[in-house]
């Protein structure tokens, strides 16, 4: 399988997760296409928009911070990200992200069955 940027259409999302403002989500992977892969997803956040806190019951969900700043949350715990930084969402617990810098926050998002 190949995928190339320009097959990959921008998704717009409002309120993702009872989140605030507009992501811009673009799948490069989706269900189904790796095994133990749910998606595989650049998220793009505009400035004070969020992906409100959630449970992962039965998944595992990994954030890679490609640009921006913002505060990430895992389980109710805030804390600063930048470009380059990464978290882990296990099994059982939760996770959000903030955008609070100035302009877009992207990152990488991958969910895994766990």
């Amino acid at each position: 399988m190949r995928r190339r940027m320009a097959e990959v259409r921008p998704e717009e999302r409002r309120a993702v997760r009872g989140g605030e403002g507009r992501a811009l989500l673009e799948a490069y992977l989706r269900p189904g296409e790796m095994a133990g892969v749910e998606f595989l997803s650049r998220v793009t956040l505009d400035p004070r928009a969020s992906i409100g806190e959630h449970p992962h019951p039965g998944e595992e969900e990994l954030y890679l911070i490609l640009d921006g700043r913002g505060e990430g949350i895992l389980d109710g715990d805030p804390f600063d990200v930048a470009p380059g930084d990464a978290f882990l969402c296990r099994k059982g617990h939760s996770h959000g992200l903030r955008n609070t810098g100035e302009g877009p926050l992207s990152f990488l998002a991958l969910l895994v069955k766990a």
